[in-house]
């Protein structure tokens, strides 16, 4: 792997966005203390007030990862429910030598597909939606084949992808959090204001501390908004949730 290769990694995006930030901070501080503006010494009430920030970047942090995991595997159980229903149509298939799976395995590609569709171009919801109500008629001949069991399990599956599909839409579409938004982006520019204004008696030293600081504040608020919608896959995300198994499953029923 190359060093260009490396940096260009998803993981390391909020780090590229984060440090000309920093840099920008460190320059205004030296600008500062250049000009003797402090205000004030650093004393334990700057301390807390960096704490309350750390605290409530923990707590808001913790709230979306809660959130994103519970995100992780809906692509697996959207497909899990698809494959479902394919198996039950191959079994039939090779039970019954008359009936032809063909039309509802390209049925449940156009499903997935249109998931995909959905997640990757922002396409209306309504295309899973309708996908999902087509295979009603898909079902039809093989209702003639199998038990009336067969045919419920099947219906419960596709009621899974359409609950599925309902929450992934909320995610994506709805800040949770936003609430929580105006606190911290308060406690975040009033700890960023006594960071830049107040001193030490070694500036060198108080410098590193406070861009490390700011550093670690701002990763951790871009890393919060990155997680809050894992569904975005515009570009300039590097959190967002794997949809490979969806691809994969789709590949394969397109092709029979």
């Amino acid at each position: 792997m190359n060093f260009r290769t490396f940096i260009n990694q998803p993981k390391w995006g909020i780090l590229l966005k984060v440090i000309p930030l920093t840099a920008i901070f460190c320059l205004t501080k030296w600008f500062i203390h250049q000009r003797h503006w402090e205000m004030g010494k650093s004393d334990s009430q700057i301390g807390s007030l960096l704490a309350a920030v750390t605290f409530i970047l923990a707590f808001v942090l913790t709230a979306t990862l809660n959130d994103y995991r519970a995100s992780e595997d809906m692509p697996d159980q959207i497909v899990n429910a698809v494959e479902t229903i394919q198996d039950t149509n191959l079994l039939i298939a090779a039970r019954q030598p008359d009936y032809d799976p063909t039309l509802l395995t390209q049925g449940l590609a156009e499903l997935l597909n249109s998931v995909l569709l959905c997640l990757k171009q922002n396409k209306p919801f309504l295309r899973v939606e309708n996908a999902a109500t087509n295979l009603n008629q898909l079902l039809v001949p093989l209702s003639k084949f199998c038990e009336a069991p067969l045919i419920s399990r099947i219906q419960g599956e596709q009621a899974k992808v359409r609950l599925i599909a309902a929450r992934i839409q909320r995610i994506r579409d709805t800040e949770f959090l936003a609430p929580a938004y105006p606190l911290l982006h308060i406690l975040l520019i009033a700890a960023s204001v006594a960071m830049l204004t107040t001193f030490t008696d070694d500036f060198s030293t108080n410098l590193l501390v406070t861009g490390f600081l700011f550093t670690s504040f701002m990763y951790l608020l871009l890393l919060i908004y990155d997680l809050e919608n894992p569904f975005e896959y515009n570009g300039t995300s590097s959190a967002d949730i794997n949809l490979s198994s969806i691809e994969q499953s789709y590949h394969r029923l397109d092709r029979g």
